[in-house]
């Protein structure tokens, strides 16, 4: 299997060094970690929606934009194919981790999920990555806090300043 995590990484750099023409914020967070703010505080775009998209999908899927008169009230649709549809799907894409501390709560989507093991669906997919530089994507209207940065840093045995967190306002 392909490293999820290693084919991720030149889209989260590619992120982070056009932040401003994506039209989405980064930061880092007093704990070290990076923090993309695509939907909360910024307005984000659909540039920067098509990268999180490939990168909830482990780098192992390409999402195009494309225009379509499918639906009357929106001008655009999307094209999204990979040639790992298993392991992009379920071992990245999919918003299975469960973080929640005090009245934060969010799904977490993307490569760390397969370094961190912590749903039941990776062993039946018998898929572990290793990595020292992960991110996860946030459905959320907050910035995470501290403490579930040092439990993703914990779960995944990744140092805080090499780890990314990619939050999108859930509309």
């Amino acid at each position: 299997w392909p490293s999820v995590n290693r084919l991720t990484q030149p889209l989260v750099a590619q992120l982070v060094e056009n932040a401003q023409s994506f039209r989405i914020g980064v930061e880092r967070h007093a704990s070290g970690a990076t923090i993309i703010d695509a939907g909360i505080a910024y307005i984000g775009g659909l540039e920067a929606g098509r990268l999180i998209a490939e990168i909830c999908m482990g780098g192992l899927g390409h999402v195009n934009i494309q225009s379509g008169a499918t639906f009357p009230h929106w001008p655009w649709m999307l094209s999204v194919h990979s040639n790992h549809p298993v392991l992009s799907c379920l071992g990245s894409q999919y918003a299975g981790w469960s973080l929640q501390h005090d009245k934060f709560f969010s799904l977490g989507s993307g490569p760390a999920r397969s370094i961190a093991q912590r749903e039941e669906l990776f062993k039946e997919l018998n898929y572990k990555d290793q990595a020292e530089k992960t991110c996860l994507v946030l459905e959320t209207d907050k910035i995470p806090p501290t403490a579930i940065i040092e439990k993703v840093c914990k779960d995944t045995n990744v140092k805080p300043e090499n780890l990314t967190f990619s939050c999108l306002l859930n509309t």
